[in-house]
């Protein structure tokens, strides 16, 4: 199936004059299509992430909607990133009990993703010259896979395909067990410090960069965590003793002073601890370890209010 500039402008719900308007003013950063904002990581570096205005933000999406339906993606069994169905969750399942596990994790991830290897990849997927070329600059910001865009999930993984097929071919010649999520790479079993220099060599000469400060190797018996979650005991992964400590402390202090003294007075405020945030933590927990989060869930959902005026006084 071959797909022309009229085929795109269905995809994304406009017309064929507007995408083409588009697709000039994106990479000129014309039209103020989108807000850039800038976090510093907490290893070193920056991260810029791109939030899309109206216009651009529903073209997103309905390019998302069409590349789904229209793109020959079928997830590898290891992916968890951004698959309908899988999860940190179903991701840390994976290595349970394990002797040792392995964090990799890729520099730079989606912005290391450029726009020849897009275009590539749209040309294989169908997308003619011309409309290969648009398609480009409607999905990326700088010539670089940006972070935020609806489309950039979907093309980071079909980007990443050849190498996922590579690693689990070498995982599954050593015995180990492996996944990824998103640019987190995770490996168990006996895993050696030959096996890291193994992985960091297939990754660089697939083009990628290991970020070789976040590399970690987490033993039995020791703390092991991936993606977020305990997976030292084989009945499944917990949430971290410190996050359970710091939400029932955070119901405690609302039970005996009040949420808007906690706010106030004991840091919540600080931290943007809405109701939708506390409530959020809350369903993520009772997920993990219903014991533990449903009993929060349903303490945090009596107690905090919905939210009014004063709150977002306060905060803004």
């Amino acid at each position: 199936m071959s797909y022309f500039v009229d085929d795109l402008a269905e995809q994304a719900g406009v017309s064929v004059e507007m995408v083409e308007a588009l697709s000039s003013a994106l990479p000129t950063g014309a039209g103020r299509l989108y807000d850039q904002r800038i976090h510093r990581k907490k290893h070193g570096g920056i991260r810029e992430v791109y939030a899309p205005r109206i216009v651009f933000h529903t073209i997103s999406k309905n390019l998302y909607r069409n590349f789904l339906h229209l793109f020959s993606y079928d997830p590898p069994d290891h992916v968890h990133g951004f698959i309908r169905g899988r999860s940190t969750i179903s991701n840390a399942s994976q290595h349970l009990a394990k002797p040792c596990v392995l964090c990799m994790d890729l520099e730079d991830f989606f912005p290391s993703i450029g726009a020849a290897s897009i275009r590539t990849m749209l040309r294989e997927q169908g997308y003619e010259e011309k409309a290969a070329d648009i398609a480009v600059n409607l999905v990326t910001i700088g010539g670089k896979l940006p972070i935020g865009l609806s489309t950039s999930p979907l093309l980071s993984n079909l980007a990443f395909l050849s190498t996922d097929r590579s690693l689990a071919e070498y995982a599954q010649s050593e015995g180990l067990s492996f996944t990824r999520y998103v640019d987190d790479l995770t490996f168990s079993g006996d895993v050696t410090d030959r096996h890291s220099v193994d992985i960091a060599q297939i990754l660089d000469d697939a083009g990628w960069s290991v970020n070789t400060r976040k590399t970690a190797f987490m033993r039995r018996g020791g703390p092991q965590y991936v993606t977020g979650l305990y997976v030292g005991e084989s009945d499944g992964p917990r949430i971290p003793r410190q996050i359970k400590r710091k939400m029932r402390w955070i119901l405690h202090v609302i039970k005996k002073f009040g949420y808007h003294t906690y706010m106030q007075e004991f840091g919540g405020a600080d931290e943007v601890m809405l109701r939708r945030r506390l409530m959020g933590w809350a369903r993520y927990i009772a997920v993990v370890e219903p014991d533990v989060g449903y009993p929060l869930l349903r303490a945090f959902d009596e107690l905090v209010p919905e939210p009014d005026q004063d709150i977002y006084d306060l905060l803004f």
